[in-house]
């Protein structure tokens, strides 16, 4: 995908996190699990997904062509897997202001099944 070539953002690929899709007001991304996205208990690290939430909410606010941080977040962890061999992250703008962005990010399972929800303001930055 145009603008997101390998190595463009070494934090996502280190997590494997991939841009599957970008349009102005949403997103979809995927992150691949491997034996480093688990906490001790065998299950989705909350930072990995906490990670996806946020990069995905980047990537929506920046597909306006200015360049945006994160202001604040809010997640909801929902439920958690063993079995995933990738999940889903899914975002929709609530209200692109002149300076600061709010999208409504959920992540998810191939199968459905909802681990997170979250929301989260960027806030647009000079340049």
């Amino acid at each position: 995908m145009k603008g997101f070539e390998k190595g463009w953002n070494p934090f996502m690929e280190y997590n494997g996190i991939e841009v599957e899709s970008v349009a102005e007001d949403k997103s979809l991304l995927v992150a691949r699990i491997g034996k480093d996205s688990r906490n001790p208990y065998g299950m989705i690290h909350g930072g990995l997904i906490y990670t996806l939430i946020d990069c995905c909410a980047g990537i929506t606010a920046r597909a306006d062509g200015n360049k945006y941080v994160t202001q604040n977040s809010y997640v909801n962890y929902l439920s958690n897997t063993a079995e995933a061999e990738n999940i889903y992250a899914r975002s929709d703008v609530i209200r692109r202001g002149n300076s600061v962005v709010v999208v409504h990010v959920k992540v998810y399972t191939a199968e459905g099944k909802d681990l997170a929800d979250g929301v989260v303001d960027m806030f647009r930055i000079a340049g």
